[in-house]
């Protein structure tokens, strides 16, 4: 049995880029199976193959950073009930999300294959080949949700138990058998989108099953056995309390991607390749620099349960900070290497200038992007979930969807697309900074009522 992390070690910066990394690589290597799936199509089957995945890449990572989000709410009730010295909590919390996820997982994969044709036809897909292959992609897609969800809720629990190696390991394993999967369907049987959605599904499936026999063969309190089950209602309702607004939050940036694509969708098929392309980086560079968001909610969270106001100030500046530092190192990286990485995705010059287009405007004030991603987690962990999510929601999706109805349709351009994108990161940065600063002085005047 590993042992819990032990926060008290160390300085913050150190304590919060160790919890962070884990959480940070956990994503990228998930965000990188629907990579592996647009990179393959683009060179071995086409544009319009390509033009079907990248339809629906948007979709995919509100799923990735969904589950990811809402698998932290496993990970703070269980740390909770691990620092109380309270093992039954701790064992119901951990049986009540492995025997919870799959259930949410079906649920969440019937009501998107319902929902999924509907969609695409909304976000101005073109109809033809283009809509049926990312209509049968994501279908496909939907099957391995269970399995998905599993997978971040039984890695939660290994968090909280302080092992951080298994989940990676698996997920590289998984990882490859996606590529490896993906190149014989497509290249070989000549299967196309069939070939990556399938590939996937299985890679998702492999990564459920491994680290499902890493629990059942720990001994001790993070350990998961079918002989001794605790299920707990009230379990499952603090996960999903604390998880589902995370999700919501953390899902904003794909979610205002899916309307955006609806704009790049107008201009055909090559502009939706080349568009996709920069939009599955700027997906990585999204899942690096926001996974400080974890972190500040967990850290905010045990300075308000000691009453040390002043650590969580403390806190607000070495998140933001890193995740700006994050933001600007890799944003940069990628400007100077645009090209370079675009034509990874996608063959041909006019696809590769549709990408530059948006990477130009966005790559280098991509660290607005993060703090827009991790404040939330700040303000979360003063205990107020739902001010954080109405701003993202507002800021990211309501300012986009006016812009798309507004300036875009009297501008109808790629470059007056694109722009709302730093747009919106300033105005809801800097509404989620004034959000925090008001109740960061609330709680502050309230100790010091308390304290007299």
């Amino acid at each position: 049995m590993t042992k819990a992390l032990d926060l008290d070690k160390k300085s913050l910066i150190k304590k919060i880029i160790l919890f962070t990394v884990p959480i940070m690589l956990q994503g990228l290597l998930q965000s990188l199976y629907n990579s592996a799936d647009l990179i393959v199509v683009g060179k071995f089957a086409g544009n319009t193959a390509l033009a079907s995945v990248s339809a629906t890449s948007s979709a995919y990572s509100v799923l990735v950073n969904l589950f990811i989000c809402v698998a932290a709410g496993v990970d703070v009730v269980a740390s909770l009930h691990y620092g109380m010295r309270d093992s039954r909590g701790v064992k119901q919390t951990i049986d009540t999300a492995i025997l919870a996820s799959p259930i949410i997982g079906i649920a969440v994969m019937v009501v998107g294959i319902l929902i999924t044709r509907p969609v695409l036809v909304l976000m101005n897909t073109p109809e033809g080949p283009v809509l049926e292959g990312a209509v049968t992609y994501m279908c496909i897609l939907m099957i391995g949700v269970p399995f998905s969800m599993l997978f971040n809720f039984c890695s939660a629990v290994l968090r909280t138990s302080g092992e951080t190696k298994s989940q990676f390991i698996y997920l590289a394993i998984s990882g490859i058998a996606n590529v490896a999967l993906n190149l014989i369907l497509v290249i070989i049987f000549h299967l196309g989108v069939i070939g990556v959605a399938v590939g996937t599904v299985v890679s998702q499936v492999l990564s459920a099953v491994l680290i499902m026999i890493k629990l059942l063969r720990n001994k001790g309190l993070f350990s998961f056995s079918f002989k001794r089950l605790s299920f707990s209602w009230q379990k499952l309702k603090r996960i999903l309390l604390i998880g589902i607004p995370a999700g919501v939050q953390g899902s904003v940036f794909s979610i205002s991607n899916a309307f955006l694509q609806s704009g790049v969708n107008s201009f055909g098929e090559i502009a939706m390749a080349g568009s996709a392309a920069t939009a599955n980086i700027e997906g990585l560079l999204y899942v690096t620099v926001s996974s400080f968001q974890n972190a500040a909610t967990t850290f905010t969270g045990r300075f308000m349960g000691e009453g040390n106001v002043k650590r969580i100030k403390h806190v607000f500046f070495t998140v933001i900070g890193l995740s700006a530092v994050t933001g600007i190192v890799l944003g940069l990286t990628a400007f100077a290497f645009g090209r370079q990485l675009i034509s990874i995705y996608v063959t041909g010059e006019e696809a590769i200038m549709y990408g530059y287009q948006r990477l130009v405007i966005t790559f280098p004030v991509y660290f607005l992007a993060g703090l827009m991603g991790t404040l939330p987690g700040c303000i979360r962990g003063m205990g107020h979930s739902i001010p954080p999510t109405i701003i993202s929601l507002i800021g990211a999706c309501g300012l986009r969807i006016l812009w798309i109805y507004t300036v875009f349709a009297a501008y109808p351009s790629m470059t007056v697309l694109y722009l709302i994108h730093p747009i919106t990161w300033i105005v809801t940065t800097t509404s989620l900074i004034i959000c925090f600063a008001i109740f960061y002085k609330k709680e502050k005047g309230r100790r010091v009522l308390l304290s007299t």
